[in-house]
């Protein structure tokens, strides 16, 4: 037998075996048309493929672990693991009867210290009433000291005028005295002249009378002179007494007044003790210790309740109701999960190749679940070898990516072309057209759709499904459409 001929043989023999096999894959699909056929299925997501992956950790956007600002005892905690709360919210509460009690003394230090402030406030003000009336009582002393040193003064003025008119007095009645006394010497001379005439006969009668007459006269006037001089002496010596009197009564006068100034002087020093603001200045700043105290009494008391920082969902609880608890030690965990970070750490021929605002695409690898990043910040130190830390903003609504999960981070070119993601094993091809088998109830549809390829055990599908749509992913060549299907999970 020749080479074409056992070539032919081969041929005819394969083309049997697939006639049969037809027949045996189309009698076994009629032998059991309501059998339904074990799949799996997943979850078509928007998505790129291409570009590097990385594994990265997903991080809280905060976490804040919780602890008293101090030492007590729990009496209620009404969160507990997974809640979520919102920024504010109580979490806990500390036994606060001593707190509260510590309240009530600083406020009545308060309410003490502000009745302090009336009473120097009061004091202050019948101060100033009192000593401004001793200024002016002392003010009018010092008047009447004056007016009494003015009339003395002119008391003073009017004995010296008496005293220099009786002084004149008395010179004149000196000089008449003197004169009288001549007189009468010369009188008496004549008249002794005149006695021994007579009896010598040398004179009258007459002329001895006129002598005696003369003499009498003399005596007389001399008489006269002696008491007018001795008038006179008594009124310089009245004068002299009186201006001494005005003189002591100006000086007394005087004295009168250097002391009503002096009482005047610490009258308007007392005056500006009473109105010296010192004592309520103390009061008022007694005052605001009391009002700190006050507040820091309501402080410790609020920080008996303790509420969220941030909103979150309770991530560790530590401690329950009657447990002492510290500042030491964390009493809750709080989470923001609404927008996670995740770490990757890029080698030094990729770090590059991103900036702060690039999109990159998320796949959790513990489930299903792909969506997109935006990068937060790239560090230019390595870190150890491991590469350079890198990391990623991912918005995280449902929750569905936890702290500590895996995820591959695909870092995206900018021509990268997006569609729909799905398991490469999803895929049917016939001719020059792609199919894949999308769960509808319990049965499978066939659908059409158009890919721009495959890449490991990914396809981009650019048209024929949604971002959502569950695809069959296994056991596919056993399908058809509306076939019946049961989930394999």
């Amino acid at each position: 037998m020749g080479r074409r001929a056992k070539r032919t043989k081969a041929i005819t023999y394969l083309l049997l075996g697939a006639v049969a096999l037809a027949g045996c894959t189309t009698s076994a699909k009629e032998a059991a048309p309501d059998a339904p056929i074990s799949v799996k299925v997943a979850q078509a997501q928007e998505g790129a493929l291409g570009g590097k992956v990385y594994t990265g950790t997903v991080m809280p956007d905060q976490k804040v672990n919780i602890m008293p600002k101090m030492a007590g005892k729990i009496i209620d905690i009404p969160v507990d693991v997974g809640m979520r709360v919102k920024k504010g919210q109580i979490l806990f509460r500390l036994e606060d009867k001593d707190l509260k009690n510590a309240v009530t003394k600083a406020d009545a230090a308060v309410s003490a210290a502000q009745a302090s402030i009336q009473t120097a406030q009061a004091a202050r003000e019948s101060g100033i009433v009192q000593a401004t009336g001793g200024a002016v009582q002392s003010k009018n002393g010092v008047l009447q000291a004056k007016n009494a040193m003015i009339q003395a003064q002119g008391a003073i003025t009017q004995a010296n005028s008496a005293l220099e008119q009786a002084t004149h007095v008395v010179e004149d009645a000196i000089t008449s005295f003197d004169k009288a006394k001549q007189a009468l010497n010369d009188a008496t001379t004549n008249h002794d002249r005149m006695k021994q005439l007579f009896a010598q006969g040398a004179v009258s009668q007459v002329q001895l009378d006129q002598a005696e007459t003369a003499l009498v006269n003399a005596q007389a006037g001399y008489r006269s002179a002696e008491i007018a001089r001795t008038n006179a002496q008594e009124k310089v010596a009245a004068a002299k007494k009186s201006l001494a009197t005005a003189q002591k009564a100006y000086d007394n006068a005087s004295a009168s007044y250097q002391n009503a100034n002096g009482g005047y002087e610490n009258a308007q020093k007392q005056v500006g003790v009473a109105q010296n603001t010192a004592g309520i200045e103390a009061s008022q700043q007694a005052l605001k210790q009391a009002q700190v105290g006050a507040n820091i009494a309501r402080d410790m008391l609020a920080d008996a309740t303790v509420v969220s920082p941030i909103n979150g969902i309770i991530g560790a609880k530590n401690a329950e109701i009657g447990e002492m608890v510290s500042m030491q030690s964390p009493v809750l965990v709080v989470a923001n999960l609404d927008t996670v970070n995740m770490l990757v750490y890029l080698p030094a021929d990729q770090v590059n190749n991103v900036q702060p605002g690039s999109q990159v695409q998320v796949k959790a690898s513990a489930f299903d679940y792909v969506t997109t990043g935006t990068v937060k910040n790239i560090s230019p130190l390595d870190e150890k070898g491991k590469g350079y830390p890198v990391q990623i903003t991912v918005a995280n609504p449902d929750l569905k990516l936890k702290s500590g999960m895996l995820a591959e981070v695909r870092i995206l070119a900018p021509d990268t072309q997006h569609g729909i993601v799905i398991p490469s094993s999803a895929l049917v091809k016939e001719k020059d057209k792609t199919y894949v088998y999308v769960l509808e109830g319990d049965k499978a549809k066939r659908v059409e759709v158009k890919t721009s390829g495959e890449r490991g055990a990914e396809a981009l599908v650019t048209d024929g499904l949604k971002k959502g749509t569950r695809v069959i992913t296994t056991n596919v060549a056993l399908l058809s459409d509306g076939a019946k299907i049961e989930l394999n999970q």
